[in-house]
């Protein structure tokens, strides 16, 4: 929800977080440009995410942020104002209607940045969702019921997650360097859902929570779920520093910190040895507990012509001595994200405090999906070979792809994982932008996603996409930059 910002409500929000709130306006309702734009500010009016009384941004600067007429802006406004939603004063600008609550049916919470991202995905070229377009890649999997009827526990509850699969995943940890029991395996609807139950478990409302910049656009959602506060991470070429966790937890009492120390998502940087040693020995000085982001770890590759084939690289809870450390993974990148299928790696008893709060609400995951996920672990390591030369294929054809279609356009090769984190020229506003490239039929995921404060101008773009899709794509993203006025759009 947007609240007031200034004496009385009298100040508008800023026109970037109004057409943040919008989102992929051009792909819902029916009807001219101007029709789907009332139909978007309509509906988060009656949901109440514009509240009765708040002023709209002055029209230029929203018709600016929206990428759309000023023409246009002030049409589907004049909708409004006869729907008796916004009201507008000469020499006042529009303001919601004081009585536009009467005809609310009940609010809603605002979307999250993962809701955004999915609801995008419904047209068009999808380069906003980080995560593999299809299930092709996957090997031939089936379960029978004769599979089903062998599952132990013979009524297929276990919200710890089957025994087998917890082995499973178990020596797989080990056999990378890191001794693992069952017992300290917990498995989860996907990494986003591990990193809900190891944030419930580890973090009470209103508790200090340090996050790289930029991060994982999930944990926001689940930081703003659950009442935390996030505290941002400086970060140099390098990542975030040791310094940086210094100052989170002695100044604003960070006692918990979410990183990507083996693949960041969005910038796809891979931490180098000595850092990755140096915030380990800042976590044990500071006796912090981390909860790292796995999710990417196994999809390293080389960035050099020549270069030897990346390998997984090592986890926080190998390099700690003294703080706790948490390990989220997941199938979603490596294979596919509708399996549904991640995990926890934990000290056995934050992993038993995390299977006692999932009871209240969910009682395991699916059987199936677990017993298909157990035969993908038999050949992962086959998968995830072909995946990395996939990967870093995919990479370097869309970074050559992108810097012609948006020249200008800044960004560092990706040591792994499936994003590219680009600056788009001149501080254009990348909000803005991914409006305009929608209508192109194209989506893109806005920097704040990721970066709340330093991303305006940025855009994470996934490369796991198919040739014809990443030349067409970029297409369209050429066309959508070539009507940009890069002038409009700085801030």
């Amino acid at each position: 929800m947007i609240s007031p910002t200034g004496p009385a409500s009298n100040r508008p929000p800023p026109a970037a977080d109004v057409a943040a709130l919008l989102g992929d306006w051009p792909a819902r309702g029916s009807g001219s440009l101007a029709t789907r734009l009332a139909f978007s500010l309509r509906s988060r009016i009656l949901a109440d995410l514009l509240p009765a009384g708040c002023p709209l941004p002055p029209e230029r600067s929203l018709a600016r942020a929206l990428a759309v007429s000023r023409s246009t802006l002030v049409e589907a406004l004049d909708l409004l104002r006869a729907e008796g939603l916004v009201t507008s004063r000469h020499g006042s600008g529009h303001r919601v209607a004081e009585l536009a609550g009467a005809h609310r049916r009940g609010a809603a919470d605002p979307p999250t940045m993962a809701g955004r991202l999915l609801g995008a995905a419904e047209r068009g070229i999808n380069f906003g969702i980080s995560a593999p377009p299809a299930a092709a890649q996957l090997p031939a999997l089936a379960v029978t019921s004769a599979d089903l009827l062998a599952a132990v526990p013979a009524h297929g509850y276990d919200p710890g997650g089957l025994g087998v699969l917890r082995a499973a995943v178990a020596a797989r940890h080990t056999a990378a360097g890191l001794p693992t029991t069952p017992e300290q395996i917990h498995i989860t609807h996907g990494a986003q859902h591990a990193i809900d139950l190891a944030l419930a478990a580890l973090a009470d409302p209103g508790d200090a929570v340090a996050v790289e910049d930029p991060t994982y656009p999930g944990v926001l959602d689940v930081i703003a779920a659950r009442g935390l506060r996030p505290v941002f991470l400086a970060a140099d070429a390098r990542g975030a520093t040791p310094a940086a966790l210094d100052d989170a937890a002695r100044t604003h009492g960070a006692r918990l910190a979410f990183l990507l120390p083996a693949v960041n998502n969005p910038t796809g940087r891979v931490l180098d040895p000595g850092r990755r040693q140096a915030l380990a020995r800042a976590l044990d000085r500071l006796d912090c507990t981390a909860v790292e982001d796995n999710t990417l770890a196994d999809l390293t590759f080389p960035t050099g012509s020549g270069a030897p084939e990346s390998g997984r690289p090592p986890s926080l809870a190998e390099l700690c001595r003294r703080a706790t450390v948490v390990s989220v993974e997941t199938t979603s990148k490596v294979a596919w994200g509708g399996l549904r299928i991640g995990w926890l790696r934990a000290p056995a008893g934050i992993i038993e405090r995390s299977v006692a709060r999932r009871t209240s609400g969910d009682l395991g995951c699916s059987v199936p999906a677990q017993l298909l996920a157990l035969q993908l672990l038999d050949r992962y390591d086959d998968l995830i070979a072909a995946r990395r030369t996939a990967l870093r294929a995919s990479a370097a054809r869309f970074a050559a792809l992108l810097a012609e279609a948006v020249p200008g356009c800044r960004f560092d090769p990706p040591a792994g994982g499936l994003s590219l984190w680009a600056r788009l020229p001149g501080g254009a506003d990348a909000a803005a932008f991914a409006s305009r490239a929608l209508r192109h039929g194209v989506s893109v995921a806005p920097g704040t996603f990721a970066s709340p404060h330093g991303g305006r101008d940025h855009l994470r773009l996934c490369h796991d996409r198919p040739e014809e899709e990443l030349v067409e794509g970029t297409a369209r993203l050429a066309a959508a930059w070539a009507e940009t006025a890069p002038t409009r759009l700085v801030v």
